[in-house]
């Protein structure tokens, strides 16, 4: 027979948790298998051909049924199919091994649509390209808490059939577009991903063991720092207020306090402030305003907020409510809110002393409820005060912010995720099509934003799963600085590359010496932000830019074509062949263009973390199989792995990773034709946790 691919789309009873469909909720199970064949370009087999699909279900399938759909499975050239993680995770968790090439049509569409957010639903995909749409009869039966074994057999066979038919026709369509010219740079894009997507259905699977004891233990301790972080900042408060009753949790309200004024015309501020979204959907940049001009808007806009005293309600004697009654002297059933308290029960009476933190604010700060109280304001008015009240206060709302997160996102997040689970493992998901770059994202729970270093403890519960093993984590070194440099051909770059030159310990001599005192470790978030299009901050901040781009001549004559390229076209290709549209994209007053950031930003991050990375792991991956290791890679996260560990492999499991995210250069050289002008290297650490690490080479 000749080559061909098999089109594929499983359905699954749900049981439990209705929002987890995954093969690692024991509580779900495999209903059907539905599949067809076609020729590699997705037409039909032969010409004149009717579509027909094959459908096993679980529940009465023949042994002749299974091992013609294994046969037909093995001897694929490809397996197609939508959302293929998905479906590879099932085969392979009721034991049908598929190693075939893998091609996603969800996959497929996110490269094509070269950046753009798009709907990516095999819906969405059926009718942008006019092909069999899904059979959306069953849809209130799901959502009436049925399963797909519930239906008819009719019903299950024609949701299957349309739902089979509908892939191979989206992905004939997709098949037609990569073979345009304009569109041939993004075929080795494609197979990268979709490799990358097998290895991930592995990552998935194998998961993350957790030490739910030490995850209770680190939950503890964050609860009784959220007490004490809670009775500081209310107390604080009172000091700073007096009695007025303020929600921390509100922007407007903690907004009063740091800045210690109240907005009293909203819509004034907003219309001189040039507060809202423009026509593209972005922030509309502030005015330009002289300091007297601010000063101004500000008396007109706000009144000062003073200390209060709180007076109960004479009027409802402190009830916050008023009880009326009719003309024959029975009651109202329902009670009115006073109208002298508003309902409080109290009367404020304001002191003579100004209420707040007394920060003074900037243009830069202005938004629709007075000023900003974001996390990245908080934390940039914290490094910019010298008054150690007001620092603590801040620093312990960044805090607060921090523990909730932590707490949300992670823990409960991780707990939520293993209820089902009965040997500890974390099975995350990992997302390749959300971010615009292709750069991974994580969901249940969000890995990607877990903070880095050996001081979050929440990593002390990631343990390795056999006993006396360890967990090895490679990352990385300055990838998206070195990226940047080979992008650029920046010969400075190359030369503190070769030369081990801190640039960091630089970054923060410069700040410093421009009246902004900053360590090597807090002058990270400074470095590379030129690279990302970064040109705001503080005036020390703006100093350093100015100084990046001076030193780094290379780049910044590189950010000039992107931009070039970016307005001639409104598409940019990568050095290794994706590409990134920009509809509308225009050259501004300044000479830039309208997106720059983007602009600049996606090369770097897209070939580093999009494609660097996933070739390093792939081969990691690859190599531990063919050397038959238990040692399983669990996680990678932006620029770096994680390995599990089995305690006779430690040794040879460093080794191998080390060369394989080393040699991912010259795979990417090999695939793409990308430059080795600066070589990469790796930094290796090991421990009994993803936590307590040790370096090690």
């Amino acid at each position: 027979m000749k080559d061909y691919a098999i089109i594929v789309d499983l359905e699954v009873d749900l049981g439990g948790d209705r929002k987890d469909p995954s093969p690692y909720n024991k509580e779900n199970t495999l209903a059907a298998i539905g599949y067809t064949i076609r020729n590699l370009d997705g037409s039909l087999m032969y010409e004149d051909d009717e579509e027909t699909v094959y459908i096993v279900r679980t529940a009465d399938a023949s042994s002749t049924d299974w091992a013609m759909f294994k046969d037909v499975l093995k001897d694929a050239t490809y397996v197609v199919a939508h959302n293929a993680k998905f479906d590879v995770a099932w085969l392979r968790e009721v034991g049908i091994d598929c190693r075939s090439k893998i091609i996603d049509t969800m996959i497929n569409e996110y490269i094509l649509n070269k950046g753009i957010r798009d709907k990516l639903s095999l819906k969405a995909l059926a009718e942008k390209y006019d092909v069999t749409r899904k059979d959306d009869s069953l849809a209130d039966a799901f959502k009436q808490g049925l399963n797909y074994s519930d239906m008819s057999k009719e019903d299950q066979t024609t949701y299957l059939y349309y739902d089979i038919v509908a892939t191979a026709e989206v992905f004939e369509r997709q098949e037609a577009l990569f073979k345009k010219n304009s569109n041939k740079s993004l075929i080795p894009i494609r197979d990268l991903m979709c490799e990358f997507c097998d290895v991930l259905t592995d990552i998935e699977r194998a998961g993350m063991a957790i030490d739910t004891a030490e995850m209770h233990k680190v939950d503890h301790d964050y609860q009784v720092e959220q007490a004490e972080l809670t009775e500081y900042l209310n107390s604080t408060v009172k000091k700073l207020v007096g009695d007025t009753p303020i929600n921390l949790s509100s922007p407007e309200q903690l907004s009063q306090v740091i800045y210690s004024y109240k907005l009293k015309d909203k819509k004034t501020w907003r219309d001189v402030m040039n507060i809202g979204i423009d026509a593209r959907g972005k922030p509309k940049r502030r005015p330009k305003m002289m300091e007297s001009g601010f000063v101004r808007c500000i008396d007109e806009c706000f009144i000062p907020t003073f200390k209060t005293q709180a007076k109960r309600c004479l009027f409802c004697n402190g009830k916050g409510v008023i009880q009326k009654y009719k003309k024959d002297g029975t009651p109202y059933k329902n009670t009115t809110k006073c109208v002298q308290c508003e309902g409080t029960g109290f009367i404020y009476k304001e002191l003579g002393d100004i209420a707040g933190l007394k920060v003074n604010p900037t243009v830069a700060l202005a938004s629709a409820g007075g000023f900003k109280t974001d996390k990245h304001t908080l934390v940039e008015l914290e490094r910019g005060q010298s008054n150690t009240e007001v620092k603590k206060f801040l620093n312990s709302l960044i805090r607060l912010s921090a523990i909730d997160t932590y707490r949300s996102s992670f823990i409960e997040g991780i707990f939520k995720n293993m209820v089902n689970s009965t040997d500890n493992i974390l099975h995350a998901n990992f997302n390749q099509c959300t971010t615009a770059t292709g750069r991974l994202s994580s969901s249940n729970p969000n890995l990607q934003n877990m903070p880095k270093g050996k001081l979050f403890p929440v990593r002390k519960a990631f343990v390795s799963r056999f006993k006396d093993g360890q967990l090895l984590e490679v990352d990385y070194s300055q990838l998206e600085f070195r990226i940047a440099g080979i992008l650029a051909k920046d010969e400075t770059i190359k030369k503190e590359v070769e030369e081990g030159f801190d640039v960091h310990s630089y970054t923060a001599k410069v700040l410093t010496e421009n009246g902004e005192p900053t360590d090597r470790g807090a002058a990270k978030a400074s470095t590379f932000r030129p690279l990302y299009g970064g040109t705001q901050g503080t005036f020390a901040q703006r100093v350093y830019f100015q100084e990046f781009f001076g030193k780094y001549s290379g780049v910044f004559n590189w950010h000039e074509r992107l931009q070039d390229e970016a307005i001639q076209n409104e598409t940019i290709t990568t050095a290794t062949g994706r590409q990134f549209k920009f509809p509308n994209v225009y050259r501004t007053k300044q000479g830039k263009a309208s997106v720059k950031t983007q602009i600049v930003n996606y090369p770097v991050q897209s070939v580093a973390t999009a494609d660097i990375v996933p070739l390093g792991v792939i081969m990691l991956h690859k190599q531990l199989r063919e050397r038959n290791l238990k040692s399983l890679v669990i996680n990678t996260v932006h620029d770096s792995v994680v390995v599990d560990c089995h305690p006779d492999e430690i040794e040879e499991v460093k080794q191998v990773a080390s060369i394989c995210l080393v040699k991912a250069q010259d795979e990417a050289e090999k695939r793409f034709g990308l430059d080795k002008f600066i070589p990469l290297e790796v930094e290796m650490s090991i421990g009994k946790n993803w936590m307590e690490q040790q370096d090690c080479a």
